[in-house]
């Protein structure tokens, strides 16, 4: 069942560093198409959908790294008595 819940997560990554960028993409030839925008809506909702997909990826790769550490059971001991800073 974890591994089931890691190969979700991969898949919810791939959506997120994609999905974004295709949606503002999209919008924009559509704003361009229908209010006869120039190119410059294509160009600026393009950036911002890159934007987005940098930082969704980011977030959804710092949640794979949780979930995976949890799975792998991985975890710093407990600090000593002797051994704390």
């Amino acid at each position: 069942m974890k591994l089931l819940n890691l190969l979700l997560w991969v898949v919810q990554f791939g959506f997120s560093c994609i999905f974004p960028t295709l949606f503002f993409l999209c919008l924009a030839v559509w704003l361009q198409n229908k209010f006869g925008l120039g190119l410059w809506i294509v160009i600026v909702l393009g950036i911002l959908g890159v934007l987005t997909s940098i930082s969704t990826t980011r977030s959804c790769l710092r949640s794979l790294r949780k979930a995976a550490g949890e799975v792998s059971g991985d975890k710093e001991p407990p600090v000593a008595f002797n051994d704390h800073k």
